[in-house]
């Protein structure tokens, strides 16, 4: 029995060669679009979050309801939860998102808010709304922006 020749060997080492190389550029090629793509939709939300901005404007509380009212100072949609805090560690949130449009003033609706009573709003810690942009929220802590019934 014969071996191979050595130049049908060369042949099929070079064959070999080029399929795997042929492989390997593909594979890559498509790793690097996807990782490039990424990387653009990650921008963008960064460049767009960078104009955002949101104030709480006030906060109402009358027994276990409560009431952010927000204004989006920047120059994005934003969407918008918020939570306000009793001074024994006790919270109430908004059940959903709510989007507020550019200039907008929406009031976000809470409730199960216990422990915060009176004129003085005694038991009163913070009220806290958080966006969809990294980063981009609010605190009150002081009772001045709150009225409480």
């Amino acid at each position: 029995m014969k071996g191979l020749s050595p130049l049908i060997a060369s042949v099929l080492l070079i064959a070999f060669t080029v399929s795997v190389a042929m492989i390997i550029m593909t594979w890559f090629s498509s790793f690097a679009r996807g990782t490039t793509e990424n990387i653009s939709a990650t921008g963008e939300t960064a460049v767009g979050c960078s104009s955002a901005g949101i104030s709480i404007e006030h906060v109402y509380i009358s027994g276990t309801n409560g009431v952010i009212v927000v204004r989006n100072i920047g120059f994005v949609p934003l969407n918008v939860t918020g939570m306000i805090v009793n001074t024994t560690g006790g919270a109430c949130t908004t059940a959903s998102l709510t989007t507020v449009d550019v200039g907008e003033t929406k009031a976000l609706s809470l409730s199960g808010c216990q422990g915060i009573q009176g004129a003085g709003c005694t038991g009163f810690s913070r009220a806290i709304v958080s966006t969809n942009c990294a980063g981009i929220g609010d605190e009150v802590t002081s009772t001045r922006y709150v009225t409480c019934s």
